[in-house]
């Protein structure tokens, strides 16, 4: 084979240099090429991402301004709604602290005074109650010895000014309130409360130390008057005592009625089947 020559050597070595060169410049620019899509591949994922950031944030204040608007048209449509009848507007306040609603109260046991008083609890039953102030407790100490309570006992001396006679009743330290049974109704009544020595000492030479006296009441009556030939009908007002009088023949239910009941006769026609005792009897109280 024939030598090649020095021209056509460096021809081929030419060529070779530039083919070189061609295939060096295709892969700059295919790796020039792969760069600059993944940096555009990632600024656009960049892009993507804060217009997604933004696009949330945009939801966000236009949902916060739309609940602010929608509090606002609320907060105005309350105040414009709480007008006054005088066509004031009221100004909104704010919740008012819940109280504790107090279930009961306890009554005191006592009042601190000097006391007694009576009430009808009906015809033949009263309600006694009563007290000594401690400033009254320390007077009669300072007149009678320190042991002045502890040497005497309470009594209740009861005056029925009506028929005129009295009675003791003998009560004790430990009670403030008494029922007591009395026999005879519409009747004047009045309380008066002392101490009886239970033995003398050198100061207490008395039978009888007086305490204090009670209001006066009228018993009820326990008999139902249906007397036609009674021609008038007496009030009395309980506080200041005045007396009024009404024809008998303006009470409608009283009139044509001819006789005068004892209150338990009148019980035994209603109730002709009960046991008088049952029905007259009340729980709450009893004789003496």
């Amino acid at each position: 084979m024939p030598r090649k020559t020095k021209e056509q050597r460096e021809l081929e070595n030419e060529n070779k240099l530039e083919k070189v060169a061609k295939k060096n410049t295709t892969k700059k620019a295919t790796t020039s090429l792969a760069k600059k899509t993944a940096t555009a591949n990632t600024t656009k994922k960049k892009a993507s991402s804060q217009k997604s950031t933004t696009t949330k944030k945009n939801a966000t204040k236009v949902v916060s301004t739309s609940k602010r608007k929608s509090d606002t048209t609320a907060t105005t449509t309350k105040k414009a709604t709480t007008k006054k009848k005088n066509g004031t507007t009221k100004k909104s306040t704010s919740p008012r602290k819940k109280i504790d609603k107090v279930e009961y109260y306890d009554l005191p046991y006592r009042y601190n005074q000097t006391i007694v008083k009576v009430l009808a609890q009906t015809p033949t039953n009263l309600f006694i109650y009563w007290d000594i102030s401690d400033q009254d407790r320390k007077a009669f100490e300072k007149q009678y010895g320190d042991d002045f309570f502890a040497t005497t006992k309470p009594i209740l001396i009861i005056y029925n000014d009506t028929l005129g006679y009295n009675f003791e009743v003998e009560i004790n330290d430990f009670a403030n309130s008494w029922y007591l049974h009395v026999a005879d109704s519409k009747c004047d009544y009045r309380i008066e409360l002392g101490r009886r020595p239970i033995r003398k000492t050198e100061k207490l030479t008395t039978d009888y130390i007086y305490i204090t006296t009670s209001n006066e009441i009228e018993s009820p009556n326990d008999r139902i008057l249906l007397d036609s030939n009674q021609k008038m009908v007496y009030f009395r007002n309980v506080k200041t005592g005045k007396q009024t009088s009404k024809p008998m023949t303006s009470i409608s239910f009283i009139r044509n009625m001819g006789k005068i009941y004892n209150i338990y006769d009148f019980y035994k026609e209603i109730y002709p089947d009960e046991t008088l005792e049952e029905i007259i009897n009340n729980p709450s109280s009893g004789e003496m």
